[in-house]
Order: structure tokens, then C-alpha cells, then sequence
């Protein structure tokens, strides 16, 4: 478009969404914030691979001319401001940038030659992706786009193609066979000039896709055409300005997506227990519905839970494809006691004075048998306790008391005896204790 010395890139802009802030995009100098030079000079575009870069990453191809925007150009001393280049004021329209101080135009229509339906001016904006795509995997993708105030024809095609290669169709001359991965909405028309509309989708790669294009796929056949009203006038003297449908591009973004875990995860929970969090960090062009033993409760990616019955929690997230995650929360009516270590004291004095006359402290987390034993100094046993293995999913706490007495019920002498304690606490560890104990009368 603009015949002037400032702006004619080729580029494509993936912008860094909150909703992927633990992701890579993999688009480089995504909101073109970056000039690698002069932001007011002309890029030369003959190759895209060749390319003489003033928008760092981004080309198009020959014959193309893209225009670049950033607010720099504003104090240009060789072109007053509004400028072919200048923000929010340039030649098509008033427009401030999505993000930062930068975004650029593509002509998506524009009719130089009869019939349309072979041939039209258009453009695309070309990027080669930090990486390349993986075969079988979930993208998700997105751009903004906001309409310049200049149309007097505004069209329904506006996408981002994936490809393995540059040239999928020779410029201005259109197959309609490639199928942008991201389409606008076709049943609605480019033309909201006020603010910036996302186009977005998600896609499953065939692998090998390195670059990015934005523009118009489609012939004069094969978009939809309407003709709006429009009192603009073009500071830039541009002949037959509003012959065209033209749009500003800003925040561009591809993500891969993470892929769903499958695994059935299992969780107890209790009365006492605080309440369980299920599910996943929301993503851009995914939906989610949770079941709760098979009926809906949710559309959000996470839930809050406190159920008082065994229930199976079934998240189901669609994206490129559907998969499903199962949560199932056991139900206790105890809850497992915190399991502390352990504070056994080492003297007591059994006299009947009811100060310390008993050896006693408490085993919490028990949950299975307990075996309590007190030997003597020749390794006789004295006394013991026992607990029988305890019912499934009830927890105990079992309370060890010694009174310095036999098994038969004899005062034990004053002396230095000898205990050892083994149980299985409720984590499923063997737990074993001993240790001296200093009898005083």
C-alpha cells in the first residue's frame, strides 16, 4: 500500500497472552515493537528469507508492501505528523496500537485488475517460527485486528496459515485450496474501526510447519464484499483510497498446548478436612465441564470441593480434540490424626502421691497392630501392651500407660528398665521406638 519510504514490511506478530504466561510463543518480535533500525524507512522484500529487515523477524514477498506503524515516526522531521507512518493519526485511519507502540496494515482487497475472480491485491505478513511445529500436537494461535477508517469495502477472510513453506501461492493469484489453520469468523465482516478484535483458534500440526502468514487466502470469488459509507480523508494523497478493504494487525501469538494427563488420581478426604482444589490452569481456546458422578456442576478449569460421599470428579477438556480426567475423593468420617513425633519421657515415680506416678504418652497415627514391651535388666519382660490390627480407614490414637507394676500385678523395683514399641502408622511405615525409663519410688 503507501508509495512512501517508511513502512512497507512483512511481518506477522504473536503477542504474549496472561493466559500463557508458562508458555513459549513461538513467534518472534511479536507485537513488532522491535525495528532492528530506522522505523520510517522501506524494507526491501524480495525474498523472505532475504529479506532487509527494519521490523526485526518479519518479511512478505515481492510485490507486497505491508506497512509498518510505530509511534517514532510521530516526530519525523521530513513528513509532518500525520504521516504515513504516524500513531494513532496515518494515511488509512486513527488507530492506537493493542500493545506497545507499534502494529502494522495489510491490504486484504484490493481490486487493480478485472475480473476479481482471478486476481486482486492483497498481502501477507510472513514470519518463520522460533521452532518447528511438532507432528499430531494442539496449537493455539491468535492476532488482533482492527479496521482502518479508509475502507469503503470491508470482506469476510482474514486467517493465519501454518506451512512448511513460504511459497504456498503465488502472490496475487489465488488456488482457494489452502485453508487457513485460524479463520475470522466468515459469517461476519471485517469492519469494526474502534477497537481490536481477536481472531483465534486452536489446530492439531502435521508436523513441520515453520512459518506464519496473516492476510487474505481467497480470490474476488470467493469472499463475501460489502460496500460501507466512509467521510476519511487520506492526509497522504493516495488515489482512489477507498477502492480497497484494509485492516491494522497487532499481537499475534502461537502457543503448543500442554497435552491432558489421562491418569485417574485418587484422593481421601474427611470432616475435618479443608477443602480439595481439582483440576488445571485455564488455557485460551480450550472449554472445560466438570461431572460429579456423572452429572454437570462446572465449566470453569478448576473447582472447589468438600464432599461428604465417596464421588468421582470427571473434568472433560476439549481443545484440538476432547480427553477426559478422573478424580476420585474417598470419603472418611475420620480423619487421618497429624502424625508428630514422638515425646516419651524417661522418669516417673509410682508412690501414690498422684504427681508422675504413671509412664505415659500418647501414639497418634496408628493404623495397624501395636506392640508395648517393658524389660528388666536381665531382659525379662515386665509388661506389655497390644492393640489387634485396627478397621480399614478408622485412625487411632492409642494411649501407652505403664504403673511400674508385673504383669501379675507386683510392684517392680526402683531401677533402670527397658521398652520397645512397633506399630505401622497411617502413611503404611513401620515405625520402631525404644529406650530406658528410670522407675523411682
Amino acid at each position: 500500500m503507501i508509495k512512501c519510504i517508511w513502512v512497507y514490511i512483512l511481518f506477522f506478530l504473536i503477542f504474549f497472552s496472561k493466559e500463557y504466561i508458562a508458555q513459549t510463543n513461538l513467534v518472534a518480535n511479536p507485537s513488532f515493537e522491535d525495528t532492528a533500525g530506522n522505523c520510517d524507512f522501506q524494507m526491501i522484500v524480495d525474498n523472505p528469507l532475504l529479506a532487509t529487515h527494519y521490523v526485526k523477524n518479519w518479511c512478505t514477498y515481492k510485490n507486497m508492501t505491508p506497512d509498518y506503524y510505530n509511534s517514532c515516526s510521530n516526530s519525523n522531521l521530513s513528513y509532518p505528523y500525520p504521516n504515513p507512518a504516524s500513531i494513532p493519526h496515518n494515511c488509512y485511519g486513527y488507530q492506537y496500537p493493542k500493545t506497545g507502540n507499534a502494529y502494522i496494515g495489510l491490504g486484504l482487497y484490493w481490486l487493480n485488475y478485472l475480473p476479481d475472480s482471478v486476481q486482486i491485491s492483497s498481502e501477507l505478513a510472513v514470519i518463520k517460527l522460533n521452532s518447528t511445529l511438532k507432528a499430531n500436537r494442539c496449537y493455539y494461535g491468535e492476532f488482533y485486528v482492527s479496521s482502518s477508517n479508509i475502507n469503503a469495502i470491508v470482506i469476510n477472510q482474514l486467517g493465519m496459515l501454518l506451512s512448511q513453506n513460504t511459497n504456498t501461492t503465488v502472490p496475487f493469484v489465488y488456488d482457494n485450496i489452502v485453508q487457513p489453520q485460524i479463520q475470522w469468523d466468515t459469517a461476519q465482516f471485517v469492519s469494526d474501526t474502534l477497537n481490536w478484535i481477536k481472531v483465534s483458534g486452536t489446530f492439531m500440526s502435521q508436523g513441520g510447519e515453520q512459518f506464519l502468514s496473516i492476510g487474505n487466502f481467497r480470490d474476488g470469488a470467493h469472499v463475501k464484499k460489502q460496500f460501507i459509507p466512509t467521510n476519511f480523508v487520506t492526509p497522504c494523497g493516495i488515489s482512489n483510497p477507498h477502492s480497497g478493504s484494509y485492516v491494522y494487525i497487532d499481537d499475534v501469538a502461537l502457543y503448543e498446548l500442554p497435552q491432558t494427563s489421562t491418569a485417574i488420581r485418587n484422593y481421601t478426604i474427611c470432616l475435618q478436612s479443608d477443602s480439595l482444589v481439582l483440576g488445571d490452569t485455564a488455557r485460551a481456546g480450550t472449554t472445560y465441564q466438570w461431572f460429579a458422578n456423572g452429572i454437570p456442576i462446572s465449566n470453569q478449569s478448576q473447582i472447589t470441593i468438600k464432599p461428604n460421599t465417596n464421588t468421582t470428579y470427571v473434568l472433560q477438556t476439549t481443545a484440538c480434540s476432547s480427553s477426559t480426567q478422573s478424580f476420585v475423593v474417598t470419603y472418611n468420617n475420620i480423619c487421618p490424626p497429624e502424625i508428630t513425633e514422638l515425646i516419651i519421657p524417661n522418669t516417673f515415680t509410682p508412690n501414690d502421691d498422684d504427681i508422675n506416678d504413671v509412664f505415659k504418652f500418647d501414639v497418634n497415627g496408628v493404623a495397624d497392630g501395636l506392640n508395648f514391651a517393658v524389660y528388666n535388666r536381665w531382659g525379662n519382660l515386665v509388661a506389655s501392651k497390644t492393640s489387634a490390627s485396627i478397621e480399614p480407614n478408622i485412625y487411632s490414637q492409642v494411649t501407652i500407660l505403664w504403673d511400674g507394676r508385673t504383669t501379675s500385678g507386683e510392684p517392680c523395683t526402683e531401677g533402670v528398665y527397658f521398652y520397645t514399641l512397633k506399630y505401622t502408622d497411617t502413611n503404611g511405615e513401620q515405625q520402631a521406638k525404644n529406650g530406658y525409663v528410670s522407675l523411682f519410688r
